[in-house]
């Protein structure tokens, strides 16, 4: 392998990573809501903004990986 792809392997594997705990994050403020009714409207916003950072950051991930392909 070139020093090239194992760079590109391990920025893949750091945004998966961190994409990965934000979509975690996401589902965890789903539990328990039963527990927490008074703290719903801070659980939607996590939610919300979780899953926008997850989906951007596989909407860039595939964009560089398309533009560094070609």
């Amino acid at each position: 392998m070139s020093g090239s792809t194992v760079l590109l392997l391990i920025v893949i594997m750091i945004i998966g990573g961190y994409a990965g705990w934000h979509v975690r994050h996401a589902q965890g403020a789903n539990a328990d809501l039963k527990v927490h009714k008074a703290r719903i409207p801070a659980f939607r916003r996590v939610r919300m903004r979780s899953q926008l950072i997850s989906l951007s950051l596989v909407v860039l991930t595939f964009l560089v990986l398309r533009d560094l392909i070609r």
